[in-house]
């Protein structure tokens, strides 16, 4: 599904062109501005895909009733062409960087989308301050409806707690369960209809 959503993406992706002096600021500031920026608009990208009339293209992602690593992927054409789009327009920030950075995001990406899935209850506080961790982001996956809209965060913690939608994993003392509650087909799960 991926080749499929780049395709598309390749089509409807807003690219800016940025003023020579954002593209002159060092490399690790332009860093630092896509991942915010990007984060920033996939937050509210899926917090956007839990509502009511767009739910159905990422209600996949949410089906599997165990977490494991690789559920970050289960993603519909639809969802992956949305998610995709505010890393593309945040690309514009690193335009003039190093033929190897493309590759080094595409895998710090990948890798973070597995690590936050993967199925360990490994805790740190303090690393939960910054970064979405697999204890953070699993109460987001809970079939509970009080964590339906919970920890929508990507990458950075501070747009739930900015945006209302944070849910301390120590204020959760039951055990989680996970799914969404209903049989639907499979094929209908996977193209989001």
């Amino acid at each position: 599904m991926v080749p499929i959503a780049e395709y598309i993406d390749g089509w409807i992706a807003i690219r800016p062109h940025l003023p020579e002096a954002i593209l002159q600021m060092p490399l690790l500031l332009r860093l630092l501005c896509y991942f915010l920026i990007a984060d920033f608009w996939h937050y509210w990208i899926h917090r956007l895909m839990h509502q009511k009339h767009v739910w159905r293209i990422h209600k996949w992602h949410h089906s599997p009733t165990h977490m494991y690593w690789l559920a970050g992927f289960r993603a519909t054409i639809p969802q992956d062409v949305i998610v995709n789009l505010p890393y593309l327009f945040a690309w514009s920030f690193l335009g003039l960087s190093p033929w190897w950075m493309g590759l080094a995001i595409g895998t710090f990406n990948a890798l973070q989308n597995d690590w936050m899935h993967v199925n360990v209850t490994w805790r740190s506080n303090w690393l939960e301050w910054f970064v979405v961790t697999p204890r953070y982001h699993h109460i987001h996956h809970s079939d509970k409806p009080q964590h339906y809209m919970a920890n929508l965060a990507a990458l950075f913690t501070v747009w739930d707690r900015l945006f209302g939608t944070y849910v301390n994993p120590d204020d959760v003392k039951e055990p989680l369960s996970f799914g969404i509650g209903e049989e639907v087909p499979a094929v209908r799960l996977a193209l989001g209809v």
